[in-house]
């Protein structure tokens, strides 16, 4: 009778495997069919220049500053809203309504920006765009920066 049950045993485990691995591979590949039908949104870079025509063309534009709030008192790209890169989710939900809109994000050099364009556009939104070198360039450019 004990050799019975240690079959029987061992007949479960390998069922019970079977199914697990089963289960595993059915996860992964529905996981990549669902993450496959996703749009996939690219930001685009702007140059200083290119802002600047931007603004003048867009007055829908919406440009947002994303250092911390002492730096953008300091000075900012005129019409910035200051949506620090420290709080996301705030982020998110101020910009969702305006999600079909251009979206200009910048930072101090351009790096911290580069990080918030991908995360936005991973989360749909389709017309972010990065100033090139972040205010710092903007401002080696000759941009005007308000108080």
């Amino acid at each position: 009778m004990d050799r019975r049950k240690k079959i029987y045993l061992q007949y479960a485990a390998i069922f019970v495997l079977i199914m697990l691995l089963g289960s595993i591979n059915f996860i992964i590949k529905t996981s990549d069919v669902w993450r496959g039908n996703l749009t996939k949104y690219e930001y685009t870079t702007l140059m200083p220049k290119e802002l600047v025509d931007l603004m003048n063309q867009n007055k829908e534009l919406i440009i947002i500053d994303t250092r911390i709030k002492d730096y953008f008192k300091e000075g900012h790209i005129k019409g910035a809203l200051n949506l620090s890169h420290t709080n996301m989710k705030t982020m998110n939900k101020v910009l969702r309504k305006d999600m079909a809109k251009d979206i200009v994000i910048y930072s101090e050099d351009g790096e911290m920006a580069k990080k918030i364009c991908n995360i936005l556009t991973n989360l749909g939104y389709s017309k972010i765009k990065n100033l090139h070198g972040g205010i710092k360039n903007w401002i080696d450019s000759g941009g005007e920066v308000i108080k």
